[in-house]
């Protein structure tokens, strides 16, 4: 205690400028305390679905938090520094940290928002029915937001720490053509990143694969310079740009609608029964409400040169009488294309039986000549 007396007369530190410290500090914790309290009722209080103007007074929360601790930190470095004769330090150092810091916050607040902003605009635009998201635009502007956003904190911290715009972009220019020489390659996926965010050619959640299929998957997150895919097996592939925009990607997502090719075979003691079969299944498809019926159907006899299982067969195969039920659903969801498949292929088999007529399946027939056969029971004898 004695020791903190004689530093206070050492310095010449009178009673109310300590106090007038104490109450900055009080009320700089006061007011952090205050705001993280007040953002966390108003977060539990925000009715759902929130509002694009919610989400940007939630946005204000940890930027509003950061420039109290600065605001307080400079009123606190003012008065303590002038104690110790440090003007000079405290003008040359401590208010541009704390501008810098403040520029911080309004980093801090454009990027959550347009965080916050992303997530909500894919929420709303879902579609439940089955159909293609298309969030491709969404992250566009994401982007844009992000590169005005940085720009715009680039000429702050040029003017908080002096710099001329002209000498900055000269500075900016020269860094950039050594980058340019010693990173090439990031430079490429840089600039590829950049043209996949103009053409769009797929966007987070589609399904991809490049036509030589060494990668495919669906597509997680386009950065910059990566594209994070995850395979079907779950595995995340961090492809770089330049290498999706170099060769031909298919972006199985955009499909306009999902196709049922399916190969059926009918005994031949059905044969007479074929056309009326044919024509009930062509009844059903046309009447079925998850049917396009601006797209093709075909239900037709298969000609020779068709995969029919494991060989290539015609209407008249080895063990049956091949034909084809050939459409598109409305849906492309993969999900809900499987409940839609499997319920008509089960219809399918109905209106089968329903002529008293049955699927056949791979048999062989023994031709045994006819004096032969009556030779048998003599054998037998």
């Amino acid at each position: 205690m004695n020791k903190f007396l004689d530093f206070i007369k050492a310095y010449d530190i009178s009673l109310s400028q300590l106090l007038t410290v104490a109450i900055i500090f009080s009320v700089t914790i006061g007011v952090f305390l205050s705001i993280r309290f007040f953002f966390q009722r108003y977060r539990k209080a925000t009715p759902r679905p929130q509002t694009i103007k919610i989400l940007f007074y939630l946005s204000f929360d940890k930027p509003l938090q950061l420039a109290t601790i600065a605001v307080g930190f400079y009123f606190l470095a003012m008065h303590i520094l002038t104690w110790f004769r440090f003007t000079s330090f405290f003008d040359q150092v401590v208010t541009p940290g704390v501008n810098v810091a403040l520029a911080l916050c309004f980093f801090m607040l454009m990027n959550t928002f347009l965080s916050r902003l992303k997530a909500y605009s894919i929420t709303k635009t879902t579609r439940t029915d089955g159909g293609y998201n298309n969030f491709a635009k969404i992250e566009q502007i994401h982007k844009l937001g992000q590169v005005l956003t940085a720009a715009i904190m680039v000429f702050i911290l040029a003017a908080i720490l002096g710099l001329k715009v002209s000498q900055g972009i000269a500075y900016l220019g020269g860094g950039l053509a050594i980058f340019a020489l010693v990173f090439k390659d990031t430079l490429s996926s840089v600039f590829g990143g950049f043209i996949i965010y103009l053409d769009s050619p797929y966007a987070v959640g589609d399904w991809i694969y490049t036509i030589d299929g060494t990668i495919e998957g669906t597509v997680e997150e386009i950065s910059w310079r990566l594209t994070h895919i995850r395979t079907f097996d779950k595995r995340l592939i961090f492809t770089p740009n330049n290498l999706l925009i170099t060769q031909a990607v298919v972006n199985a997502s955009r499909m306009s609608n999902r196709r049922i090719l399916q190969y059926i075979g009918l005994r031949y003691d059905d044969f007479d029964k074929f056309e009326a079969i044919q024509k009930d299944i062509y009844t059903y498809l046309g009447e079925h409400p998850d049917i396009d019926q601006s797209c093709l159907t075909l239900v037709n006899v298969v000609n020779g040169s068709t995969n029919v299982g494991p060989t290539t067969e015609g209407f008249f195969g080895g063990s049956s009488l091949n034909f084809s039920v050939y459409t598109f659903t409305k849906v492309t969801n993969w999900f809900k294309f499987q409940a839609i498949q499997d319920k008509i292929m089960m219809d399918l088999g109905r209106i089968i039986y329903r002529h008293n007529a049955e699927i056949a399946f791979t048999t062989m027939t023994l031709d045994v000549p006819k004096p032969n056969v009556e030779s048998i029971p003599e054998a037998a004898q």
